[in-house]
């Protein structure tokens, strides 16, 4: 192995498990809504299938590949993976497509919080808590890449903010819809953040992708 595996490498790779299995997720649930129509469309865009680690070591994935350029192709081609299926299932299925798409973000979003929490409906976490979570399980490049920040605006109300999308170009290399996807990622937070703490609203208050200087959303407890 060509460096040393540190925490931070562990909780990146994490966050590439957690994304992949929300596309494993999303393939389940418009195969069971839309059958064979949507077996086809997902086979078609991913003939060999999601992303998917198995039980694999971190160190064995690696090998004698550098640790960075590793993760950082993982998250390359898992952001664009997941654009092409949105992309595709969005063509396929016009009329209910993005809605049926909206769910399955969300509902990812609460599987993950419930498996961080032990199952818990509720488990009544302050916002510390609500954003400590979302730094450890949502994908947002790498830490080097410091595009984000968490600023609290009183006791029940925190700002969090992305000075780049770096999500957009990958979005955009296969001719994804922009809104639609940065739409389902707030879906996965806001599903996320709804089992953490029932009383939690999520507000976009400005969005790169829609011609903004910086990504900026309001969490409230």
């Amino acid at each position: 192995m060509s460096a040393f595996l540190g925490p931070i490498h562990y909780m990146m790779f994490n966050k590439i498990r957690i994304a992949a299995e929300r596309s494993r997720e999303v393939i389940d649930v418009f195969k069971n809504k839309f059958g064979n129509d949507a077996e086809e469309t997902i086979k078609a865009v991913l003939p060999e299938g999601p992303m998917d680690f198995g039980d694999t070591p971190l160190d064995e994935l690696i090998g004698n590949n550098p640790i960075h350029q590793f993760l950082q192709g993982l998250i390359n081609e898992l952001e664009t993976a997941e654009a092409n299926l949105v992309t595709a299932l969005l063509y396929r299925f016009p009329d209910e497509g993005r809605e049926v798409l909206k769910e399955a973000f969300r509902s990812h979003g609460q599987k993950t919080a419930r498996e961080k929490i032990g199952g818990n409906t509720d488990a009544n976490l302050d916002l510390n808590g609500i954003g400590n979570f979302i730094g450890q399980t949502y994908l947002e490049g790498m830490p080097c890449d410091q595009v984000s920040s968490y600023n609290r605006n009183g006791e029940n109300s925190m700002q969090v903010n992305h000075s780049e999308c770096l999500h957009l170009a990958k979005w955009e290399s296969v001719g994804a819809p922009v809104d639609v996807m940065c739409e389902l990622l707030d879906e996965w937070v806001s599903g996320s953040a709804s089992v953490l703490n029932s009383g939690v609203s999520l507000e976009r208050t400005s969005a790169i992708v829609k011609g903004a200087d910086s990504c900026s959303c309001t969490i409230k407890i």
